[in-house]
């Protein structure tokens, strides 16, 4: 089934505006006979007092229900204050407020690229269309934004939150409730309004998108990753594909449950309000000759951070390539130092952002933080 209309793609400029509604302008005698006690209700009650969605006519709203592309697709223009496009070809309901978004930058036609109007709208799909109408620079014809770093810009922005537990659910189909949290976050961006960014998901965002979540976390940046470790003594070559940063006092936290074993620090002190910083490496031996190699002993972090280490197998103590004639062994595992939390704000204040520094043994040393 054809998804689009043709239409005049003028990107960057609103058409003929209407103001947004508020809450405040309601409809009256508005009353739904579902929502009583719902997580949403508030929002459900001002968004559908707005305008900008209908109950059904046996007076329920069905806030579980899952949502269409058409039906937020026309939450969205109407909260975006657009007129519905009149004309075209397509006389489907909903072609206007397509149209509106496409010439106001918000959406693409190419963005669906399977399935049709009917289509139950993804959490990810709802992403995108949610952080190009809260950023101007992103309203272009010739975006060509991926969808990780879309999901990534409104996780951090607060106008995607994760699921129960964290993740992003990006192939989840969006329920009525979540698009309506979704319409009034656009209008409190557009207020001015500075959202509350959920850690979590935003961690597990930038990692898809980056490999690291150390913006999140800290503010601060990373090298690109992955990222060759230019040891001058090693003869092995030693690779970062992640950098995950994790408080240790937030067991719920992002990643957290990947190192939930007793954590040891190798000089026996005890880890007190510190931040885990968790290197995905892997080593390859490129010298044609057998190769025992340990990466501690030839690695150790900067003044102030200390080595840790598991005492259960999920984590590599050693990183040990076995020692066998094959021209390239290879081992992985995770690399992993705590750095207390004073000295993190330390830094930022000092430099304006956190060096994540390691020194190679009797060598040089490097900085896996980065300032913009």
């Amino acid at each position: 089934m054809m998804l689009m209309s043709a239409c005049s793609p003028n990107a960057n400029t609103l058409v003929a505006a209407e103001q947004p509604k508020t809450a405040a302008e309601s409809k009256a005698g508005v009353s739904l006979s579902d929502i009583s006690g719902h997580w949403a209700e508030s929002d459900i009650k001002a968004i559908v007092a707005a305008g900008y969605v209908d109950g059904y006519p046996d007076g329920s709203f069905k806030p579980d229900h899952t949502v269409t592309r058409a039906e937020f697709i026309t939450m969205t223009a109407k909260a975006a204050g657009l007129k519905p496009v009149p004309g075209g070809d397509n006389k489907e309901w909903y072609a206007p407020y397509v149209d509106a978004l496409v010439q106001a930058g918000i959406h693409q036609y190419k963005d669906f690229s399977s399935g049709d109007w009917n289509t139950p709208i993804t959490r990810m799909e709802m992403a995108r269309l949610a952080i190009r109408a809260s950023d101007k620079s992103l309203q272009s014809p010739e975006d060509s934004t991926d969808a990780k770093k879309f999901m990534f810009l409104a996780t951090q922005k607060g106008l995607i939150t994760g699921m129960a537990d964290g993740q992003l659910g990006k192939e989840e189909s969006a329920t009525r409730a979540q698009s309506v949290k979704i319409i009034q976050r656009i209008l409190d961006v557009s207020q001015g309004k500075k959202l509350e960014v959920d850690k979590r998901a935003a961690s597990y965002a930038e990692v898809e998108l980056t490999g690291s979540n150390v913006q999140t976390m800290w503010g601060s940046h990373v090298v690109e990753l992955p990222y060759k470790m230019p040891f001058r003594n090693t003869k092995a070559t030693i690779k970062v594909h992640q950098i995950l940063i994790m408080d240790l006092n937030e067991k719920d936290g992002a990643f957290r449950s990947m190192f939930d074993g007793k954590l040891e620090k190798v000089n026996g002190k005890p880890i007190d309000d510190e931040y885990l910083i968790a290197l995905k490496v892997d080593i390859t031996n490129e010298t044609g000759s057998p190769l025992n190699y340990g990466l501690f002993g030839q690695m150790a972090p900067n003044l102030g951070t200390e080595v840790v280490v598991m005492d259960i197998d999920k984590v590599d103590r050693r990183f040990l390539l076995p020692r066998i004639s094959t021209k390239t062994n290879h081992s992985e595992g995770w690399y992993l130092f705590a750095i207390p939390k004073e000295e993190v704000h330390s830094q930022k204040e000092r430099i304006g952002y956190t060096n994540i520094r390691l020194n190679e043994n009797n060598g040089t040393g490097f900085n896996l933080g980065r300032k913009e």
